[in-house]
């Protein structure tokens, strides 16, 4: 493996995070779906050693690239890709390959311990149709990929199956499969391709064919009875799509909700909100970067300089401002490496159905699937359960218009005070606004339903598994824990939904805070008083101040040192709580969290804290080019601020929107006046 070099020029991260490296455009198996085998543009690459390839991955380094995908063609086609797989990972990059699993045996032990997930494509299990799908006779051999893999023991293999109405019969016997071999399965609709790549052409249209039949040894027969291959090309149906739903709580089954969403409300009509050239970059088999997208690629910017270079030329500038999204064959474009990562940069309602399928997935492949046993999960009731979640979220919160700038996370408008979005209910200060857009995706939002189930899955669950398996607390009672973690996610994300959005006030949260108080009484039962416990406290006493669960019933999570999340929580409570609660709530906060709800108590009549001299402090406002502290905002001067947030370098943005949070704070009585909507809100629900 080649060493890592190090840089001798630094160069300021970008936001192009994400790659897509085409190492090879070659390929061993001749998909009807697929066009790299087929068409002309794809011929003739030279492709990159293993020097050169290493340089790009330094330069993409540079660029601010963490995630990489090596595809094709078929990776292991390429004679470098162990090394240069190994190289990326030597970066500190997340890598992620995809293999038809035909010729990939002797790589298993250079590749699969160096990448993030291993990606097996297996539509069927049955000979006859893998050949019909695929063109060629090889299941046997991504079979034996798949079993090598499991052998291996790197827990990083994903199979991947795309439904269609040709093989939607199969399901449960792939599911089954997955389940019998303790990997996981993500079961995907069919992408709706673009430039005719959805056509399945004559089998003998080109030489190229004839020779990759020829290199794997066996001729292409059609089966008895058919005339020819099977067309897999079908875009996801609703019969598909209602089979892949049922699928949501199975073990070892992944769905990609937001996916599924897309699909239904895409408008043909409309730009497609693509990320490619803007988030990520799309690199060629011999290095160029490819124009618009692989899908539609038929321009390039060739690598004869840097790539920090590249990324500026005027070519390169133009297709990503004027040509993606905007095309013909761009309009109706389902592709989803490309279009899914654009769900991550804005904050509507598909991005919280990624987010609900992301969380789903953490619970199911870190914690559910891994236990011994299959926990007994009531499906049905899941199952409605999410339907209700998914009425609220399709037909009761508002459809919020695109944002003013592509830059921008979501649409805002200022209010003089502060600024008022679509989802939520009154206003945001400034500060929280350029908060948020001083994160590097929609995922740090500060009011996102996901904010507290990160804390789930990411804190509160590996704490309680560590107990478990030291004996501090009953292994059984863990399990029961982790088996009722589906029906938490679902009662808080309808809890904090009716509570914090716009549109949802007449939602019930009654039955949502009865799981949540249910779930925190029983979890807080088991704690025993140790350090790795308080970490447990901290997020179940997250969960029950945001919702509004009485301060009574949080005494035994009080939390008097301070935590990451404590000011989070207390302006939560400044935009909620009644005021007779505040004091109550206050005990249960550390000093500095807990003073500014004594402070709006102490002080009734809303004095202003000396330290508060208006929307952002003056250090922050130097550092976004204000000499001053800033007033009233007008609109023109919150686009301003906010596209100085997202000019700042990452190191600058470090700490940034903690900062923000702590001014607000300064200035409790602001919140009090900002949250008055939500407080007679949760008022009228009461005595509804």
């Amino acid at each position: 493996m080649i060493a890592r070099t190090t840089p001798t020029t630094a160069v300021p991260q970008s936001r192009l995070q994400s790659a897509r490296f085409y190492i090879t455009f070659r390929c061993n198996s001749l998909c009807g779906y697929c066009n790299v085998w087929q068409d002309d543009k794809f011929k003739g690459y030279q492709e990159l050693t293993l020097e050169r390839a290493c340089q790009i991955l330094d330069e993409l380094y540079e660029l601010g690239v963490r995630y990489i995908d090596f595809t094709g063609g078929e990776p292991v086609l390429h004679p470098h890709i162990n090394g240069i797989v190994q190289y990326a990972k030597s970066l500190g990059m997340t890598v992620e390959i995809t293999s038809n699993g035909i010729r990939f045996a002797k790589h298993i032990d250079a590749i699969v311990p160096y990448v993030d997930t291993m990606n097996v494509s297996l539509d069927t299990l049955r000979p006859d149709r893998y050949r019909q799908i695929r063109g060629v006779p090889t299941l046997d051999r991504a079979l034996d990929v798949i079993q090598r893999v499991i052998a291996a023991g790197s827990g990083n293999l994903k199979l991947i199956c795309v439904v269609t109405r040709e093989n939607v019969d199969e399901i449960p016997d792939l599911l089954r499969f997955a389940q019998e071999n303790r990997i996981t399965v993500y079961f995907s609709g069919m992408f709706d391709y673009f430039d005719e790549q959805d056509t399945v052409r004559d089998t003998n249209r080109t030489a190229r064919k004839l020779k990759l039949i020829e290199q794997n040894g066996k001729p292409l027969a059609a089966p008895a009875g058919r005339a020819g291959r099977m067309n897999e090309s079908e875009p996801t149906t609703d019969l598909v799509a209602a089979e892949l739903i049922r699928l949501l709580y199975q073990p070892f089954a992944l769905i990609n909700l937001h996916f599924r969403k897309y699909v239904e409300n895409l408008d043909p009509t409309a730009p497609t909100d693509c990320y490619a050239n803007k988030r990520i970059l799309t690199v060629g088999p011999d290095g160029r970067l490819v124009l618009p997208c692989y899908h539609a690629f038929d321009n390039s910017v060739q690598w004869n300089r840097p790539l920090r270079e590249l990324v500026q030329d005027p070519e390169f500038l133009r297709v990503r401002d004027e040509e993606v999204g905007h095309r013909t064959e761009c309009r109706g474009c389902t592709v989803f490496p490309y279009i899914g990562l654009s769900f991550s940069y804005r904050f509507d309602k598909i991005f919280l159905y990624q987010a609900i399928s992301e969380e789903i997935a953490k619970i199911k492949t870190r914690f559910v699937d891994p236990l011994p046993h299959q926990l007994a999960l009531d499906h049905d009731a899941l199952q409605a359960s999410y339907a209700e979640l998914e009425k609220l979220i399709d037909n009761v919160l508002p459809a919020p218009l695109p944002p003013l700038s592509s830059d921008h996370f979501y649409r805002f408008e200022a209010t003089g005070t502060g600024v008022a979005t679509e989802f939520t209910t009154g206003e945001l200060s400034l500060a929280e606004l350029l908060g948020d857009h001083a994160q590097a995706e929609c995922w740090g939002i500060q009011r996102s339903p996901h904010t507290w189930m990160r804390l789930v899955y990411r804190d509160l669950v590996p704490a309680l598994k560590e107990l478990a398996d030291a004996g501090m607390i009953p292994q059984e009672a863990y399990e029961t824990l982790v088996g009722e973690l589906y029906e938490v996610q679902l009662a808080w994300w309808q809890g904090y939904l009716a509570r914090y959005y716009r549109g949802c006030e007449n939602a019930d949260t009654q039955g949502a805070q009865q799981v949540l108080a249910r779930f925190i009484e029983r979890t807080t039962a088991m704690l025993p008083n140790v350090p790795r416990a308080t970490r447990v406290r901290e997020v179940l006493l997250h969960a029950g101040c945001v919702l509004g669960l009485a301060p009574e019933q949080l005494a035994p999570l009080a939390v008097h040192s301070s935590f990451p999340e404590a000011s989070l929580i207390a302006k939560h409570l400044l935009l909620t709580a009644e005021h007779f609660d505040l004091p109550k709530y206050a005990e249960l906060l550390p000093a500095q969290a807990a003073e500014p709800l004594r402070l709006v108590v102490e002080e009734p009549d809303g004095a202003e804290d000396p330290a508060w001299h208006g929307h952002l402090d003056a250090e922050t406002a130097r550092l976004l080019g204000y000499q001053d502290p800033v007033g009233a905002v007008d609109q023109a001067t919150a686009e301003r601020l906010v596209k100085a947030v997202l000019a700042l370098a990452a190191q600058q943005r470090a700490g940034f929107a903690e900062r923000l949070l702590a001014h607000e704070l300064c200035d409790p009585q602001a919140l009090r006046r900002r949250g008055v909507h939500l407080r007679e809100r949760s008022v009228t629900r009461a005595h509804g």
